[in-house]
This record gives structure tokens, C-alpha cells and sequence, in this order.
């Protein structure tokens, strides 16, 4: 049983709920005198590290608000259970026992150890306990919650992610929280802290250190030190070390058993003055393989200190410019990736190989004792390539925070020799196609790209591809047996049936393969035949099932002497445009004309047949349109009427007051019954107020109830069609 010491009882938290003889409920601060209570105490805490408890940190004492502790000298017993509730949202809770209470018989001075029960999952523990009764039948305390607290298995998480990367040469801090899986933090906890120098920098003498080797853990649990690191004349680095943490022996708690490491590399973060930078090119390759790359940086002879005990800068002996080890580089990357070179394991045995780890688009590193910082780039699916197969990646180094000093590499990305090659049949785009396709109509052509692919899906050119036809070929035609592969999207291959029909296109290519051998990564080359297909899908036409219709671009009556258009359209079953049909358009009136076909169209890719003509006189023009597909013919109409043009004019006057605005329209006497729509005109919007219809002479008169006082309306006036004339709107007038 671990022992109570002023650090303990500062971590033992209590729940006191009083409960007197008479079943009601209140806290022992205001209990009425006699009434007992008990009172619950974790001598860990609220929350704490399973490896930190031990019998008898749980305990439940039974209080009198007057004379304090009440020893029940084992005449009464503790009746209890918990409930579990995991960290872990998927798991259910627990109540332990399952059924019933589980009993404490035995107390010292009233005080009953309540253990934790054993086994659990990491998560909230609930506590809820009660006193039965004494020989006589009374003290009994009525079950209540006396108890929450939190366990589990904590850890040590750092606040900086590894490594931690700073600058040599000043203090830097570094902290961290000693927390429960939800994150709830572990207060007051002992933790030791060491600091374990690195083999690699350019500092002649590892000097940095911690300030703090023991810390205690604040009310959240948290943590910090500083890593300390003298500045001196011709800064080195320190690379390669570690920040180790881990729980101590807490008195009166216990040990939490928990550990974490934070790589720091002490490094340069701003080249020193005069440095420079050379981006390696990294030469050429194929989507898949990666390229190694090099980014050195150099700074003047002599700009480091190598001697450890003679003040001042003591340089190296040669004159060549020094390395600059332990520099930040940052590394970003337009087309294509960072890896390791390394391939994504575990590898499937007989999947295509070159899947390699992808580390991003950006990279940050420090250089190593030569001042290099070696990378590798790969690349796997870019549109660039689709034009011609060849991408330049670019990749920009910097070596400064503010961008002073950078370079720039390329890597020459080439599909012509790829890992592994597959086959891909698409259609043509629709330009391409003759009409509709998917399915197409029987007759038409469906046109297709025949592509040679790398794995990733990148073009390859100039591939032999033989292709093969199945399915419905009763009534058929091809246009190639195989096909050389290119860049554009021309239509390599066509099919059609001229019949109901599905035909399947086939195109195999012996392709190279390099495939995983193991689940290592390991991958051999060889050549494979590789197949692609497609389905050509096509449907005859239905005549009566087809839609016909004809529209006109006059909507109204038309002035004598415009040009209409009345046009055709032809729709089949499936909705789409039918090519080649023959329209014959009839038209009598408005002028004198015999029973011959005015115009003789064929439908269009579109579905479309135009025919335009000139109303010369007043009257009706009935065309008639008569579609057949040779064998069934369909006959559309419509009419078009051509009037005499009307000008109205609308004046406006006002008497005074707020008497009604006055209104007169006038058009020619041909217009007389006409109707006549007046409108008031709002910030471009028009609402009809008034209708009326032209009396003999041409004229309608209207009243219109004034609701705008001393401002102006305005107003205007559409005359409609009549029989023989045409529409007309008038100017607008504007009455105060």
C-alpha cells in the first residue's frame, strides 16, 4: 500500500455525498448535524496510469458532519459497483459486477478500500457505493455516485514533431505532455529528461545541453525544458541527437512506465555569408523508376571552427571552399513526387512493380558532411505526358528561410520503354463520331482510340496493337486488323453493323512487364500479351416511333415582305437527331402559286431541314412539310400570317391634382380592333394596367388611378396583331 505524503494528498481528489438514515441526498458541506455521508478518495488523482495504482489508493470513508470519521467497526458493509466506460467509442460500457453489488466487509476506522476492478479497458471509471445497515437495522446510506475518475496507459507526446529541427548557437524550447489516450493530462507527475548527442555535425565540441533533467508535469499534464546551445564564432552543428523523456517514481503515486524520444538536429537554418548552391541535374528516366538528385552547399574556406580549445576561428588546413554541413534545404517539385526509391510493401507477387513510395511534392532535409542533401523524384500518371510522352520536372531548391539562395534541377520524364504496358479502347470524341454513338444508330460508324499505355495510365507511342472483332457480326463492316499507336485523337479504328448489334473490339499488344516476384518489392522484367476492348453498341431506327416536328421564326403575325424559316426536325426513339431523311415543303399563299414543292431538303446531323421563304403579300402561308425515309412518309403543318406594319403612338396627359393620368393611343384605322395593353413602366420592369381595344378610327383612350402624386409615371402601349396587321409597341411617355 503506498504511503500518504503531503505530494500525495495533493493528488488525492475526493466526492463526498451525504446520505442520512431518511432517503435524501446532499453534500456533506451542509449536512445537517448527525447525518452521515461517505466520502470517496483517489490517491492518484482524478485521472492516472494504470500501472500507477495499487491497492488501497481507491477508498470510501464514512463521515458524520458533525464528529467526522465514523468507525462502523465492520458491523456494516460497503456495498459498490463500477461502471466502464472506454476511450474507445466502438466498445460498450462495462458495470462490474455484472449483476448485483459486489461487498466490502472489512473497514478500518470506518475507512473501506474499494480496489479498481481488474482487466478493464482504458476509460472512464465510475464508482457508485452505498452503506448498508447495522444490526439494528439502521445507519444504512442510500446507494449513490461517490466516484469518477479516468485510467488508461498514458504516454509522453511531444509537442514538436521528429526531428526536431532548430538553430545551432541559441536556447530553444522543447516541450511536451505526460497524458491518458483522450488526451486527459496526468498533473503533477515526475519525469526525467537526458539529452543524447549525435555523431554527426560540424561543431568541434558537442556543448549543447538541457537546463532541466527532472521536470514536474503542470495541472494539464504538460512539460518543458530548453535545449541550450552556446553561440560562438564560426557556428558548427550538432546532428543526429535526441531528447529522451520518461516517467519517474511520483511519491505517493507511482509509475506511470511510460517513454518517448524526440530526434534534434542543431543545424543552419541561414547559410552563412558568401555560401552557394548547386542543384544536381538528375538525368532522364520512365514513370515508375526514381532519379537520384543532389543539392550541395558550400561556404568560403575557413568560415568554420575546427579547433575546440584555441579562441576564435581556427580553420582547416586545405582551400577549398567548406562544406556546409547540417544546412536546411527545402526541396519542391512540379511534376511528380519525392521518394525514397523504395517500393510500397508489402508487394503483391505478380502485380505490375515501380510502386513506389510517395513522399509528396516537397521535402525538407539538411545537408550531410560533404554539404550534400541527396534526394530521389519519381512520377507516375500526369496529364503532360499526353501530348507527346515527355514531361521536364522541375525541382527548386532553397537554402534559405528567405529565399536568397536557390537553384533549380530537372528531371527529363520519357513513356517510349515502360515498365508495364496495358491496352485501352475508348471512343473517339464526338467530333470524331458520325452522329450519336453508345449505342449508334445501324449504318453509322463508331470510331475508336486505340491507345498503348504505361501502367499509370500515361501514353506510349507508335505500338503495334492487332485487334480482333466478336459478338453480332451478321451484318458488318471493319476498317483496320491492327493499328500503330499515336498521340492524337483522330479515331484509329472503326465498326459498324447495319443492324441490331453489340460487337466487341479487342486490342492486344505484347507488351514489357516488370512484376513483384516477392512481397519484399522485388521485381522481375519480362514481356507480356496485354489486352484492352471495348463494345460497340447499335440500334436500328424506328420510324413510328420517331418524333417530327416543325417550328417557325415567326412567332406572330409578320410584316409583309420578311424572310421566315420553317424548320423540320426528326428525332428517333432514343432522342436522337436522325441524319439523311427527305423533307419536301409545300407552301400556298400569300401569293398565287401551284401544287409543286416549294424546296426539296435531306435532314442534317442535326435532325434538321430548313426551307425560307418571302411573304410578298397579306394573307396566310400553309406550309406543308412531307418527311419520308423512302418506304413511310410523315406530313407536318404550320401557318404563317403576314400583316400590313402598324405605328402607334401613346400620349399622355395630366388634368391636376390627384386626378387618374390620361392615356391615348393612336394607330392606323387598319388596326381598329386591336387590343390594346397599357404598361406601367418601373426601373425597366413592365405591369400591365390597363387593357382596351382600338375603336374605328384607331384610337383607345385610359384612365389610369395616379399613385405616385407629384412624380413622374411611365408609361407605354403594345398594340397586338390583328388578322391583317402586325403588332407594334409604342414609345413611352412619361405623365407627372
Amino acid at each position: 500500500m503506498k504511503h500518504s505524503t503531503k505530494r500525495g494528498l495533493t493528488l488525492a481528489l475526493t466526492t463526498t455525498l451525504a446520505v442520512s438514515a431518511a432517503p435524501y441526498l446532499t453534500s456533506s458541506a451542509t449536512a445537517a448535524p448527525g447525518k452521515l455521508s461517505l466520502v470517496a478518495s483517489s490517491l492518484d488523482g482524478l485521472a492516472f496510469d494504470l500501472d500507477e495504482q495499487a491497492a488501497g489508493d481507491v477508498t470510501v470513508q464514512v463521515t458524520d458532519s458533525v464528529a467526522g470519521s465514523v468507525d462502523v467497526d465492520d458491523a456494516q458493509d460497503l456495498t459498490y459497483h463500477w461502471t466502464v466506460t472506454p476511450f474507445d467509442t466502438t466498445t460498450a460500457a462495462v458495470r462490474v459486477p455484472a449483476t448485483g453489488e459486489a461487498v466490502q466487509a472489512v473497514d478500518v476506522t470506518g475507512e473501506f478500500v474499494v480496489p479498481l476492478p481488474a482487466g478493464q479497458a482504458p476509460g472512464t471509471y465510475v464508482l457508485v457505493a452505498g452503506l448498508g445497515p447495522d444490526a439494528a437495522a439502521t445507519g444504512a446510506i442510500p446507494a449513490a455516485t461517490l466516484l469518477t475518475v479516468k485510467a488508461g496507459e498514458a504516454a509522453i507526446v511531444f509537442d514538436d514533431e521528429s526531428p526536431l529541427r532548430v538553430a545551432a548557437g541559441a536556447d530553444h524550447p522543447v516541450a511536451g505532455t505526460l497524458e491518458l489516450e483522450d488526451g486527459t493530462g496526468l498533473p503533477d507527475r515526475l519525469l526525467d529528461l537526458a539529452l543524447v548527442r549525435g555523431s554527426a555535425g560540424s561543431d568541434p565540441l558537442a556543448d549543447a545541453v538541457l537546463t532541466s533533467l527532472q521536470v514536474t508535469t503542470d495541472d494539464a499534464g504538460a512539460f518543458e525544458t530548453v535545449l541550450s546551445d552556446p553561440a560562438e564564432a564560426g557556428q558548427g552543428t550538432e546532428l543526429g541527437g535526441s531528447v529522451q523523456a520518461a516517467t519517474a517514481v511520483t511519491p505517493g503515486v507511482g509509475d506511470a512506465v511510460a517513454s518517448a524520444s524526440l530526434a534534434v538536429d542543431l543545424v543552419s537554418e541561414t547559410p552563412p555569408t558568401g555560401s552557394s548552391l548547386a542543384a544536381v541535374p538528375l538525368g532522364g528516366g520512365k514513370p515508375g523508376q526514381a532519379l537520384a538528385g543532389q543539392a550541395r552547399v558550400f561556404a568560403p574556406d575557413d568560415t568554420f571552427d575546427v579547433d575546440p580549445v584555441t579562441a576564435g576561428v581556427q580553420g582547416d588546413s586545405g582551400t577549398a571552399l567548406d562544406p556546409v554541413e547540417g544546412q536546411v534545404v527545402t526541396l519542391s517539385l512540379d511534376h511528380g513526387f519525392f521518394t525514397t526509391g523504395g517500393e510500397e510493401l508489402p508487394a503483391v507477387v505478380g502485380e505490375p512493380g515501380g510502386n513506389l513510395v510517395d513522399l509528396g511534392t516537397t521535402l525538407t532535409g539538411v545537408t550531410n558532411a560533404a554539404g550534400r542533401l541527396d534526394y530521389r523524384v519519381a512520377i507516375e500518371r500526369d496529364a503532360a505526358f499526353d501530348d507527346d510522352g515527355l514531361v521536364t520536372a522541375a525541382v527548386t531548391v532553397v537554402a534559405d528561410a528567405a529565399g536568397d539562395l536557390t537553384g533549380t534541377a530537372t528531371a527529363d520524364w520519357d513513356t517510349t520503354d515502360p515498365l508495364n504496358g496495358r491496352v485501352s479502347i475508348v471512343l473517339s470524341p464526338a467530333d470524331e463520331q458520325v452522329g450519336p454513338v453508345a449505342p449508334a444508330l445501324a449504318g453509322d460508324r463508331t470510331y475508336y482510340e486505340v491507345r498503348s499505355l504505361d501502367q499509370f495510365g500515361n501514353p506510349v507511342d507508335g505500338r503495334t496493337v492487332d485487334l480482333a472483332y466478336s459478338g453480332d457480326l451478321d451484318d458488318w463492316d471493319y476498317s483496320d486488323d491492327s493499328t500503330v499507336t499515336d498521340f492524337d485523337t483522330a479515331g484509329d479504328v472503326w465498326v459498324v453493323s447495319f443492324e441490331t448489334a453489340d460487337i466487341d473490339v479487342t486490342g492486344t499488344w505484347n507488351a514489357p512487364t516488370f512484376e513483384y516476384v516477392d512481397t519484399a518489392g522485388n521485381a522481375v522484367a519480362g514481356t507480356s500479351d496485354v489486352t484492352g476492348s471495348a463494345t460497340a453498341s447499335f440500334y436500328e431506327l424506328d420510324f413510328d416511333a420517331s418524333r417530327f416536328a416543325i417550328r417557325s421564326t415567326a412567332t406572330d403575325v409578320v410584316a409583309v415582305g420578311s424572310t421566315v424559316s420553317q424548320t423540320v426536325r426528326v428525332l428517333d426513339q432514343r432522342g436522337n437527331p436522325v441524319r439523311g431523311y427527305q423533307v419536301r415543303f409545300f407552301r400556298f399563299g400569300p401569293d398565287r402559286s401551284g401544287s409543286e414543292a416549294r424546296a426539296i431538303r435531306t435532314t442534317n446531323a442535326r435532325g434538321e431541314a430548313t426551307y425560307t421563304f418571302v411573304g410578298t403579300r397579306l394573307g396566310k402561308a400553309r406550309i406543308t412539310a412531307e418527311v419520308t425515309d423512302g418506304v413511310r412518309t410523315r406530313s407536318l403543318g404550320d401557318v404563317v400570317v403576314f400583316g400590313a406594319p402598324v405605328t402607334a403612338k401613346l400620349v399622355g396627359e395630366k388634368k391636376g391634382g390627384r386626378t387618374p393620368d390620361r392615356l391615348t393611343v393612336t394607330a392606323p384605322r387598319k388596326a381598329a380592333g386591336a387590343s390594346v395593353t397599357v404598361y406601367r413602366v418601373v426601373a425597366g420592369r413592365r405591369t400591365a394596367v390597363r387593357t382596351r381595344v382600338l375603336d374605328a378610327t384607331g384610337q383607345a383612350a385610359f384612365k389610369v388611378k395616379d399613385r405616385n402624386g407629384k412624380r413622374a409615371t411611365t408609361y407605354l402601349a403594345v398594340v397586338r396583331s390583328t388578322a391583317t396587321t402586325v403588332a407594334d409597341t409604342t414609345n413611352s411617355v412619361k405623365v407627372r
